[in-house]
């Protein structure tokens, strides 16, 4: 049995010894009194209370820390050489689905910490979902994407745009600098091009690793750079520059664990800032309890569908970074910015 079937098991061991109980409860409750029949409701509904904080608080069955069994391997005893790395990192095209019901996100812009789920499978499907205590408290973090196009759901407001038209879209871009279809790279999912120009790894002053890529675009190219550990291989921070060097995402990523099914790690802490051209950035802390991994899908699932507007105010993305443009070129905003460089300074690239 694996171990993610053992925490499952597990968890509904326990959610079922406690139904046996209440059954058995209700069963006597036919023979007593009014007063202690309501003794003994409330006796098993504190039961029942705790059983929940027992399977849901990490007691016994659920992880919520990397031990030795579960840690990444060394993988390299010296420097590899970009095609070692490449074909390392590259593992992860085995994973064609991720899901996780077990997520918690914290962020400054938020009252308390939000449970949520997760979902993403290849290409462009992606679905996050953040709730305060449960979704019966409403939706107060929603992104995601299909196809087509992308959305944002935050404070009453659904942000959309086609992905076609988001990624040709010149000028300056608002409320999000990227589509939230990168916060797979944000968990580590990543691969190199081949045809993409790559220079690394790099040993930096740290003794981390560091590749540098030019990402083609219609915008023109990105440059990601990836930070690995050096013997494990592991993703540890992702950052994404534009064409103008400026940092506009970027995804610390800790607490890994290795995942025989991929033959790969993904991290269960993972500190994300999405910094647009204008407005507020974003920043936000993603705690992942467990995944599971390439699950056939739910076919009856809506999970990759633009949520319903009702009630919502509407406003597409890319109308709002053309107006946003245009009020720029009319009256110009002048402010400094500062360009964080590459380490070492070094610009050249290579295949």
């Amino acid at each position: 049995m694996s171990r993610r079937d053992a925490e499952l098991g597990c968890t509904a061991a326990s959610s079922v010894e406690i139904e046996v109980q209440v059954e058995r409860a209700v069963g006597r409750l036919k023979v007593l009194t009014v007063s202690e029949r309501l003794t003994c409701v409330l006796r098993f509904k504190l039961l029942w209370l705790l059983g929940i904080c027992f399977v849901c608080g990490g007691a016994t069955c659920a992880r919520k820390r990397t031990i030795s069994e579960f840690a990444p391997p060394n993988i390299f005893q010296q420097t590899p050489s970009f095609e070692e790395l490449s074909h390392y990192t590259n593992r992860s095209l085995a994973i064609e689905r991720i899901e996780s019901n077990t997520l918690t996100i914290t962020s400054p812009d938020f009252a308390g910490k939000l449970n949520g789920t997760l979902q993403w499978e290849r290409p462009h499907n992606f679905n996050l979902q953040a709730y305060m205590g449960s979704r019966l408290m409403g939706t107060v973090l929603a992104a995601g994407s299909n196809a087509d196009e992308f959305w944002l759901q935050t404070q009453g407001t659904l942000y959309r745009a086609r992905h076609d038209e988001f990624e040709a879209q010149t000028g300056p871009r608002h409320i999000l600098p990227v589509s939230p279809l990168w916060l797979r790279e944000a968990l580590g999912i990543v691969e190199f091009d081949p045809t993409f120009e790559h220079e690394g790894p790099l040993v930096r002053t740290d003794g981390r690793l560091e590749v540098r890529s030019l990402i083609p675009s219609p915008r023109g190219s990105y440059r990601r750079v990836l930070v690995f550990a050096p013997s494990t291989g592991t993703v540890e921070e992702t950052l994404l520059y534009d064409q103008t060097g400026k940092m506009v995402a970027s995804a610390q990523q800790s607490q890994h664990e290795y995942y025989s099914a991929i033959n790969s790690s993904l991290p269960h802490h993972v500190i994300v800032q999405l910094q647009p051209d204008q407005g507020p950035g974003m920043s936000f802390t993603i705690e992942v309890g467990f995944y599971l991994l390439n699950q056939a899908p739910n076919a009856q699932s809506n999970a990759f569908v633009s949520p319903d507007p009702t009630g919502l105010l509407l406003r597409d993305l890319v109308n709002e970074n053309a107006q946003m443009g245009q009020a720029a070129a009319v009256q110009p905003v002048y402010r400094s910015t500062s360009v964080q460089p590459y380490a070492d300074g070094l610009q050249g690239f290579r295949r």
